[in-house]
């Protein structure tokens, strides 16, 4: 029996979290997905039982995503996270990195490249816990940020 994989996602936009929700849970073997509208929220679902990937805004009221997951890597170092943000920059480049942040994708998203991005997500932490090599981190969060990740193809 495969055991679904758990995913929570962050944002303060009711919208958003539909979307990606609706999003995972229609993909072949589908996701468990839980939502939350802010960071307090998700400590509170992620205590409650740890999850396999955070999907989290950067930018929302009670407490941004780089603070979400300060706590996350506290909780559970080899959980897999996300950024997702309309507001990409290098002070955030820099967080990537210092908080193994899996990748930064930019708002609007696309259907796609979200479900690609948490598919390889979810196999670089699999293969992580396997062979304690460190998860592959994105190098950047934005647009520029996704030219340059082109560039180097």
């Amino acid at each position: 029996m495969n055991v679904r994989k758990r995913i929570l996602i962050v944002d303060d936009d009711e919208r958003v979290l539909w979307v990606l929700h609706d999003a995972l849970v229609r993909v072949e073997d589908g996701y468990e997905v839980v939502t939350a509208r802010g960071g307090r929220e998700a400590l509170h679902e992620f205590g409650e039982q740890p999850f396999d990937l955070v999907i989290t805004d950067l930018r929302m009221p009670d407490m941004n995503g780089i603070e979400l997951t300060e706590a996350i890597r506290a909780l559970d170092p080899g959980a897999a996270v996300i950024w997702i943000t309309a507001y990409g920059s290098h002070e955030v480049r820099d967080e990537l990195a210092r908080l193994a942040v899996y990748d930064c994708l930019d708002k609007p998203l696309e259907i796609a490249e979200i479900r690609q991005v948490v598919r390889e997500a979810l196999e670089a932490t699999e293969s992580q816990k396997q062979s304690d090599w460190p998860i592959a981190t994105s190098r950047g969060c934005g647009r520029a940020a996704k030219r340059s990740r082109l560039a180097d193809l």
